[in-house]
């Protein structure tokens, strides 16, 4: 099985009246979206099931993120947990995904993401996903029984390293 563990793209602070939660993707972001998506596209393993936190630019994330995997049919599922999730509550959602998703994507925030890379690595991997940061796992168990010893790290993407 796959895990493609992705930050949400760049955001915008146009707005400093604006809830974090509802900041959109700023111009930046915007254009990473369609390159990371056809880079996506080129990747064994798309994704089925996409996890995604309801904030904003997440879902704007999450979106590119089902285009560049549509060979799957990716369902897009939204989680209020995602939003500054640590660790632990990431594993959880994780730990839910149904077994017949045979590769997820979970689409969240820094800094839990960086750390449940590292997490997964069993090592310090990562000292800061960027935005629109990928990593890719192969897992080894069904959904449920996801832990450090049983994910193998397979590579790490940047908007920048493309």
């Amino acid at each position: 099985m796959n895990l493609w563990i992705i930050r949400h793209a760049k955001s915008s602070w146009a707005e400093p009246s604006q809830r974090d939660f509802d900041r959109p993707l700023n111009k930046r972001g915007n254009a990473d979206g369609p390159r990371m998506a056809a880079w996506l596209a080129n990747q064994s393993h798309p994704a089925q099931w996409i996890w995604t936190s309801s904030a904003v630019r997440a879902q704007a994330t999450a979106n590119f993120v089902a285009d560049g995997f549509r060979a799957a049919s990716p369902q897009i599922v939204r989680d209020n947990r995602l939003y500054h999730a640590g660790v632990y509550e990431l594993m959880d959602v994780l730990r839910e995904t149904p077994l017949e998703a045979q590769s997820v994507a979970l689409v969240a925030h820094n800094p839990g993401l960086t750390y449940l890379v590292n997490h997964l690595a069993g090592h310090q991997e990562l000292d800061n996903l960027p935005t629109f940061g990928i990593v890719q796992f192969e897992v080894q168990v069904p959904w449920h029984e996801l832990a450090p010893h049983n994910a193998a790290l397979l590579q790490v993407v940047s908007p920048n390293r493309l």
